[in-house]
């Protein structure tokens, strides 16, 4: 900062008559600064900080256009890959040979289980997991029945004992159930 002075003479009045003229002198100094004031210097910090958030913003903006773009392309393969449908393999003709001459069809008696007559293993698989899969109470679990000679084996896995000895009970009640292995697991 530099300073300097500067004298100024001032006068007051006209000169009349007897009247003196008043002067005076005045001295000053006059402070020349250089630089910026501070209001200054809080406006160009403004600008710059705002300046700073708009070009992050302006970013921030062309980075979401990008992912908005890339989303709208990956959407836009997966519909056009869901329209289009597999195309399937190629088979093989099925190619079958009949003989010239057809044998005469014989009906096959079907044993029908009867009140003297057992009924068979299959037929009885069948009726026990139907009993299983129309209980309320075990029809969300997955148990596999598997029954030979008048045998049932049960497999598979429920939340408590009450459910497997339940299933146990379903599966003894069903006609042609001799005896019952209950191989369930209790698993939480």
């Amino acid at each position: 900062m530099s300073e300097y002075r500067e004298k100024r003479t001032v006068i007051e009045d006209v000169p009349v008559g007897s009247r003196p003229v008043v002067e005076t002198q005045h001295d000053s100094v006059v402070n020349e600064r250089r630089g910026m004031s501070g209001v200054a210097v809080a406006a160009l910090a403004v600008a710059v900080i705002t300046a700073a958030v708009v070009i992050t913003m302006l970013i921030i903006n062309s980075q979401q256009r990008n992912s908005d773009e890339q989303l709208a392309q990956e959407r836009a393969r997966t519909a056009a890959a869901q329209q289009t449908p597999p195309q399937p393999a190629p088979q093989q003709p099925v190619i079958l040979n009949m003989p010239s001459s057809q044998p005469a069809i014989v009906p096959v008696p079907y044993p029908v289980p009867g009140p003297s007559q057992p009924a068979s293993s299959a037929n009885v698989e069948i009726d026990v997991t139907s009993r299983l899969q129309n209980d309320q109470e075990l029809r969300t679990y997955a148990i596999d029945v598997r029954v030979t000679g008048g045998t049932a084996t049960l497999s598979g896995n429920v939340p408590d004992e009450d459910l497997k000895k339940r299933a146990g009970k379903l599966a003894r009640a069903v006609s042609g159930v001799q005896s019952v292995i209950n191989d369930i697991a209790v698993r939480l």
